[in-house]
């Protein structure tokens, strides 16, 4: 057989036909290939979004503990102050102490008021 006669038996071969094929056969297994991987990273993207969600509220409630017990210092602290206030008030009120300041500024107690009647002072008017 001549070299002439062999390529003359052979069949034609298709380049383009057999490189499309090719990626024909390529082309599911990369789309599969390409959804694989943007389901990875949906799924990768999703854990460490909730992972930034559980920190944010984690934190959230720590602070807000945080704030709480400071709150409840300053709470009692005000408490405590107000009590001694009002035992002060307590005792700038007492009848005895401001009689004893009136004596030291030398005022006396009278015995009797005079009240004018206001009636004729209304009539006046």
């Amino acid at each position: 057989m001549t070299a002439l006669a062999f390529a003359a038996s052979r069949r034609p071969v298709r380049v383009s036909a057999t490189r499309s094929s090719r990626r024909a056969r390529r082309a599911p297994a990369a789309a599969w290939e390409i959804r694989s991987f943007a389901a990875a990273s949906a799924a990768i993207v999703s854990a460490f979004v909730l992972a930034l969600a559980y920190l944010a509220g984690s934190t959230g409630v720590s602070s807000g503990g945080y704030e709480a017990q400071r709150l409840q210092g300053q709470r009692d602290e005000l408490r405590r102050q107000n009590a001694l206030l009002e035992l002060e008030v307590a005792k700038l009120a007492a009848p005895a102490r401001i009689e004893t300041e009136a004596r030291r500024l030398g005022l006396v107690r009278l015995s009797f008021i005079p009240v004018v009647d206001a009636v004729p002072l209304a009539a006046r008017r």
